[in-house]
């Protein structure tokens, strides 16, 4: 008797312990599941992994894309251990990007940065990141690229590039690299300042800028007395070397790796959909001719426009982009916390049958005036929007399209026995043809 009330009582015990353990565990998933307590849709939570074996699995944009059909447009989700929400309203999205662009104006924090690029615009944040977009802005306004036009014209393409078009592949800096590209920059950076010689480029801008802005100053001290409150919270005004450098960096190889990108699937477009290059061929012809490209002429080739902005709908460069609250926030029925991670699903929001009709067919005549004029505008996200948009996003469309005519005035692109279609895409956050892009010229 003795025996048996033993045994059920450590039983019981047991029972309770478990229960506890039991009712521990999910009020730890509940408090650490910020999704949860606010009520957006999501999946499951796989601890320690959320998401990241689906992605593996599947791919970024594939997973992207079905968890916003399974779910909604507004899709909490973990990567790792960090929640984020996967944004795909556009509404809402114009809401994040433009209205209360001041609350999400920050990037994620990516870890590992240093050398050069730690001062880029990609990873600057707040006061830091306005400054330097304040200063480097207006190297990339209508006048300044069009003063950079004649040298862009002269050096973007070289003939023997005809039969090289087609192949694509990206790479990163090694560091002797690095320094070999900064020894050199810092060379011209001290030869511009002694007046050696002068081009229209980035450097030129960024060191012209340092000048006004220190001729500012001395008429600044010469005229008023600023109290020191103000001076503490007044911009500064010019970048050192290595934030010149270091921007000059992110431009070469983002610059470098977006034109890349967007020309390679352009001209296998091309390749596939002949009716469309025969278009763009006569455009070029109607309005070009045998004549000089100019920047005037390059502007009326609006059929070429569609064919580019269809491209980078089809391909966006990045298949997501991301903002982070700096403050608690309302978004739309759900009270977010800061710190949260808003990711932007460019891709599938581009490939959005609600938005896109037939989403996966090749068709520039959905960016005629008439057919953007139905749509929301943060829909076609290529190059994000709002202040924190890409800042070379004029320099990358004029140096595409300076490209792509000249190089259709003197080459055809078909397609060839490798010629993949549809195109298979790699796995990764940087949108990459899976095999590689094969078209014959």
């Amino acid at each position: 008797m003795v025996y048996f009330f033993i045994t059920d009582s450590i039983t019981t015990a047991l029972l309770i312990a478990l229960l506890m353990v039991c009712i521990y565990y999910f009020y730890r998933v509940w408090k650490n599941n910020i999704f949860l307590r606010i009520g957006i849709p999501g999946p499951a939570r796989i601890p320690f992994l959320g998401e990241i074996i689906n992605v593996t699995r599947k791919g970024m944009r594939t997973n992207d894309t079905d968890l916003i059909r399974k779910y909604g447009k507004v899709v909490g989700i973990h990567e790792g251990t960090t929640p984020t929400i996967l944004l795909a309203d556009p509404d809402l999205l114009r809401n994040v990007l433009i209205r209360d662009s001041h609350v999400f104006i920050n990037r994620r924090s990516i870890d590992g940065v240093a050398g050069p690029f730690e001062h880029g615009l990609t990873v600057l944040k707040d006061d830091q990141w306005k400054n330097a977009r304040s200063i480097v802005s207006p190297t990339f306004s209508s006048a300044k690229l069009k003063a950079m036009y004649t040298l862009m014209n002269e050096t973007i393409i070289s003939p023997r590039l005809a039969g090289y078009l087609g192949k694509k592949g990206y790479s990163i800096l090694p560091k002797d690299a690095i320094d070999y590209v900064s020894t050199i920059v810092n060379h011209v950076i001290s030869r511009r300042r002694q007046h050696l010689e002068t081009r229209n480029d980035f450097i030129q801008m960024m060191i012209a800028h340092e000048q006004e802005s220190k001729d500012d100053e001395l008429t600044s001290e010469h005229t008023e007395t600023k109290h020191p409150q103000q001076q503490r919270g007044t911009l500064k005004k010019t970048l050192t070397d290595k934030e010149i450098f270091s921007q000059g960096l992110v431009f070469l190889v983002a610059g470098y790796e977006t034109t890349s990108a967007l020309l390679s699937f352009f001209f296998y477009f091309m390749a596939i959909e002949p009716v469309v290059q025969e278009k763009v061929y006569e455009e070029i012809q109607q309005e070009l001719g045998d004549d000089e490209i100019t920047h005037e002429k390059l502007s009326q080739l609006q059929y070429l426009d569609m064919a580019i902005n269809e491209t980078l709908r089809m391909y966006p460069p990045f298949i997501r982009f991301d903002r982070v609250a700096s403050q608690d926030y309302q978004l739309g029925d759900y009270h977010i916390p800061k710190g949260t991670i808003i990711n932007v699903p460019v891709y599938s929001i581009h490939h959005d049958a609600e938005y896109w009709p037939e989403p996966e067919k090749f068709i520039p005549e959905r960016f005629s005036s008439a057919e953007k004029a139905k749509r929301h505008p943060v829909t076609f996200l290529p190059f994000g929007d709002g202040p924190r948009n890409c800042i070379g996003m004029r320099f990358a469309l004029l140096e595409a399209k300076i490209a792509i005519a000249k190089t259709l005035r003197v080459v055809e692109f078909q397609k060839c026995e490798k010629t993949e279609v549809p195109l298979g895409l790699g796995k990764v956050a940087v949108l990459t043809p899976k095999n590689g892009i094969w078209v014959r010229v």
